[in-house]
């Protein structure tokens, strides 16, 4: 039994030793395991130790080693949880909570494109000139005179029914003002179905306007993207889609758009709204905007789903109806001088 107690102690100095030449142990630890010796000094060089300080321990043995010293020196079974690993090692940012992700920073001119937005590089073609006129009056009512900052420069843009170019014209107005320079433009996606514009952005899945209403403690500023049109930037409609009914209906979110308007009061915000007759949503947003833009389909929309339409958000005082996807048979229309502009 003395052997075996001897064999025991000596097994443990020597675990101990190990330990504390990789940096596993500190030395004050090291004194809780019965007869753990001190480190070597230099001039009592040992064969044991030099072979630990000169072969590195691998974290895995490490561990092992010290529930086997533990064991020994109380004289029975330990168990112990593996030793922690630094997040790093562990590849933690693959597994950061969905929540903390961000939206990307910017988006790129291919993304604009494939969301519908015009070649505004072509100063002088039809739809450019058709903007410019529909953007003079939206502005002077935003930033006129006896405009009301964070009220009036907010613009809701919806129709009666869906597939009327709503979103087509929101995004068109947006990037026409941004590249004119004179106000910037934020474009809010507050459309929660599935073909949103943010779809084909690659913004579905980004933190945004339904996320700020579910947690007001959320600063709006991280969660804005960048587009390569300066002057213009997007706030994607946010991952809370399937809440979307619950929360349109709430203070909350007539409270945010409001703080939005008032915050960014030198920009000209568009709301990118569904329906009014799909859902209720532009008749809850229409009384906290200064302005709505109503898009009618031409030769599709009838006009008694525009007058149910129009009662649905008589609350806003300023609203503007554009006629979309009219055939034009003359060529003496907007744009037909591009080529004289151009030459």
């Amino acid at each position: 039994m003395a052997d075996q107690t001897q064999k025991s102690s000596h097994l443990v100095e020597r675990v101990t030793e190990r330990l504390l030449r990789s940096g596993a142990l500190e030395e004050s630890a090291a004194h809780l395991l019965d007869g753990a010796p001190k480190p070597p000094t230099p001039s009592q060089p040992n064969d044991d130790a030099a072979t630990a300080a000169t072969a590195p321990v691998p974290p895995a043995a490490v561990d092992s080693m010290a529930v086997s010293a533990a064991a020994a020196a109380s004289g029975r079974p330990v168990t112990a949880e593996p030793l922690a690993r630094p997040a790093i090692a562990t590849g933690a940012f693959e597994r950061m909570p969905p929540d903390l992700v961000q939206a990307p920073h910017s988006i790129d001119a291919v993304a604009l494109e494939r969301s519908g937005m015009v070649d505004w590089s072509r100063t002088r073609s039809r739809i450019s000139e058709e903007f410019r006129l529909v953007q003079r009056q939206i502005l002077r009512t935003a930033f006129g005179a006896g405009a009301e900052p964070g009220f009036s420069n907010l613009l809701m843009v919806t129709s009666a029914r869906p597939g009327e170019g709503k979103s087509f014209t929101s995004i068109n107005l947006a990037g026409s003002i941004a590249r004119q320079g004179d106000h910037s433009v934020l474009l809010i996606d507050t459309d929660s179905k599935r073909d949103s514009f943010c779809y084909s952005l690659g913004l579905a899945e980004s933190r945004g306007l339904l996320d700020l209403v579910a947690n007001p403690k959320l600063d709006p500023a991280p969660l804005i993207v960048k587009t390569p049109i300066e002057r213009l930037s997007i706030l994607p409609v946010g991952r809370e889609r399937e809440r979307s009914a619950e929360l349109f209906s709430t203070k909350e979110m007539t409270r945010l758009i409001q703080s939005l308007g008032r915050r960014y009061a030198d920009r000209l915000l568009i709301l990118d709204a569904p329906p009014c007759l799909s859902t209720s949503d532009p008749a809850v947003l229409a009384p906290v905007v200064g302005q709505i833009m109503f898009v009618v389909e031409a030769d599709r929309t009838q006009r008694d789903e525009v007058e149910a339409s129009l009662d649905l958000i008589q609350a806003c005082p300023t609203i503007t109806l554009v006629l979309n996807k009219q055939q034009i048979s003359s060529r003496y229309t907007f744009g037909a001088y591009s080529s004289y502009y151009s030459s």
